[in-house]
């Protein structure tokens, strides 16, 4: 092993550098930080779950096996070497099996009664293998966390007794999204640190250092953990660094510390805390060719027909790309999303008037002959939402599935990018739409701020009640379409700038040395 002082180990629980290791945005930074990295001299070492398919999707081969502890015995897991897609000099990558961590899907879907309980199991365990792996690292290293799944590791870092050797380790960790937490009861037979860890109980003084205060019966709450007993934490943009130091009000739609703001602002007093944009690649791999509506329609009713999730309501999908593709539409609104309240808040709920953007952005695309396309999926009870608009609008084509094709070719295709996230930590989505020359509208807020000029590069909208931002969302979408149709010079003024805006993964990674290693 290379000079210890330049090896960072990264724990993530996905990673889009695998075949089918991505599930969200996490996944792309884990794919690329580490090659980012790379190009400045540090060796990376990512380490994710196999989840029972990472090494027999991508070609590995057996490293080494693992003794650790979990669930009161001493148990074994595998190390599997994996080569990427794409190899790069000075990056492993290497997934743990184990018959634990197994399933079709990366993460689990837990009754609302029992939030996070195999999560947050499975991830305990992972990162009591990798706790002890570690042991087989001669010197001291930087062991770089990513999110709540790992926040488990501060837990076994900071009191278990077998675990002693990472104190020598410095220890960062990233912030992708204080929504989710993975909080589990400390005591308890079912998903608990007790059922994980038993013997950190010989001594139970340190419970009332570590639950959380915000519940009655005494929960763990990985992110805290993570932010509490890193040496460094960072956020993936720094309009989020500073937003999450205040108390959340969401009555009022603003996504703040999110309970955690104790703690966040603690680190920021320490000059501990950063906030660093995430960065994309380029040339852009996605970066598409334009192509026709008419051909947008058939490779969009191609890819519903191919999907194994087909429903009825896909059926109507299609019947409408049918109706409309020998359209010659004016304009073409797009979102590619995961349909989730954090995404889509702001398009359901009503404004002042008692309407919701949504319905008064698609009777403002009847009046201008465009189209919202808007692609993805979520809990049904937002879906239903979707379907019902569809069935009320005309304009709207709402494709409910995950289509990386269809998503291409939205960001290659469409006019304005809609992106009204009621929070974002940072952000992708709109950096593809804006390298494909596709201006975007955005949220003031989080990493859609900081990477979207308004009316240079794209629009922003803000508001300090939910129903001014909804009023706001629709005016200013009202506003951009109007510039697209009467102001064609400006319009390719902003669109050109769009373009040219540039989130190099090279400058963020440099941010990473500087601040956090």
């Amino acid at each position: 092993m290379p000079d210890a002082s330049k090896t960072i180990i990264m724990l993530a629980a996905e990673n889009d550098s695998l075949v089918n290791g991505k599930v969200g945005g996490l996944a792309d930074v884990i794919r690329d930080l580490p090659n980012a990295l790379a190009d400045f001299g540090y060796q990376v070492i990512v380490i994710t779950p196999a989840y029972g398919f990472l090494h027999k999707d991508n070609p590995s081969k057996i490293l080494s096996t693992i003794n650790f502890p979990f669930a009161g015995k001493t148990t074994e897991g595998e190390l599997w070497d994996v080569t990427p897609k794409h190899p790069k000099q000075n990056v492993i990558h290497l997934v743990f099996e184990h018959p634990e961590i197994r399933g079709d899907k990366i993460y689990s879907q837990d009754p609302p009664s029992q939030p996070f309980a195999q999560d947050a199991t499975k991830f305990a365990l992972f990162c009591s293998a990798i706790g002890q792996y570690i042991k087989t690292i001669p010197s001291s290293t930087i062991i770089h966390l990513h999110d709540w799944h790992m926040g488990a590791f501060n837990l076994l870092r900071e009191l278990h007794p077998d675990f002693k050797h990472l104190k020598k380790h410095k220890v960062v960790f990233t912030i992708h999204n204080l929504g989710y937490q993975g909080n589990r009861p400390i005591n308890g037979k079912r998903a608990s640190v007790e059922q994980w860890f038993p013997e950190l109980f010989k001594d139970s003084d340190w419970i009332d250092k570590w639950k959380d205060p915000r519940y009655t019966e005494p929960q763990f709450t990985p992110l805290a953990a993570g932010i509490r007993f890193s040496e460094k934490i960072n956020t993936v943009s720094s309009t989020y660094a500073e937003e999450i130091l205040k108390p959340s009000d969401h009555k009022n739609g603003f996504y703040g510390g999110e309970g955690l703001e104790q703690f966040l602002r603690k680190k920021k007093e320490e000059s501990s805390l950063f906030g660093i944009l995430n960065g994309i690649e380029y040339p852009l791999q996605n970066k598409n060719q334009p192509i026709s509506f008419l051909d947008l329609c058939n490779l969009s009713i191609k890819e519903i027909l191919s999907d194994s999730q087909s429903d009825t309501f896909s059926k109507k999908v299609i019947e409408r790309l049918g109706n409309i593709k020998s359209m010659q539409p004016s304009v073409i609104l797009t979102s590619v999303t995961r349909v989730t309240e954090q995404k889509v808040r702001l398009l359901l709920e009503p404004g002042i008037k008692k309407l919701t953007a949504l319905d008064e952005i698609l009777t403002h695309l009847e009046k201008v002959n465009g189209f919202y396309f808007l692609l993805g999926n979520g809990p049904r009870e937002l879906e239903v939402k979707f379907e019902k608009a569809f069935s009320k609008h005309k304009r709207l084509v709402f494709i409910k599935l995950y289509s990386n094709k269809i998503g291409n070719m939205l960001y290659g295709n469409g006019t304005i990018f809609l992106m009204p996230s009621s929070f974002e930590p940072c952000g992708i989505s709109q950096m593809i739409a804006m390298q494909n020359g596709q201006p975007c509208i955005v949220h003031a807020t989080g990493g859609l701020k900081d990477t979207v000029i308004d009316e240079v590069t794209g629009f922003q909208f803000r508001g300090d009640t939910i129903q001014e931002k909804v009023d706001n969302l629709f005016s200013v979408t009202k506003k951009a379409i109007d510039i697209y149709l009467t102001d064609k010079m400006k319009w390719e003024k902003i669109k050109l700038e769009a373009a040219s805006a540039r989130f190099e993964w090279s400058k963020s990674a440099k941010q990473y040395i500087d601040l956090l290693y």
